[in-house]
């Protein structure tokens, strides 16, 4: 089991990205906030605008995709879209800096879980044990 551990740190890898890209590419649909988080994400969080950006045409392309993505972004930042619309230049110190409710805190988390996944992937898979071979064909 242990020699697989980097397969699961992949799945999870791959979940929390599937994840991300659709709840974050979501973002600029979003009525009266999105483009001011899009604005504020493109100026201060490179790895939400690279959520944005890739899972955008995913939302696009799959309607159902997009209504969950600004579902869970309304459950999450619906307490902050008053102060986002106020000032849009804090909206990402807004998201990450104050935790609103358990989807906020959710939205957060799962958004550090992608890089961190893939970090652990890596180090699992040059870490995993080799098979070793004592009596085989001589080469």
């Amino acid at each position: 089991m242990k020699y697989r551990l980097y397969l699961i740190a992949l799945a999870l890898f791959l979940v929390s990205l599937l994840y991300n890209l659709v709840v974050w590419g979501a973002m600029p649909r979003l009525p009266e906030v999105g483009a001011s988080i899009v604005d504020s994400a493109r100026r201060e969080a490179p790895l939400a605008t690279t959520y944005i950006a890739i899972g955008g045409p995913l939302d696009s392309a799959l309607s159902s995709a997009q209504s969950f993505g600004a579902q869970r972004l309304t459950d999450a930042l619906g307490e902050g879209f008053a102060r986002i619309h106020e000032d849009p230049s804090v909206a990402m110190d807004l998201i990450f800096n104050t935790t609103w409710n358990s989807a906020h805190r959710w939205l957060k988390t799962t958004y550090w879980a992608a890089p961190f996944f893939l970090l652990l992937t890596i180090v699992l898979w040059v870490l995993r044990p080799r098979q070793v071979r004592t009596l085989g064909p001589r080469r």
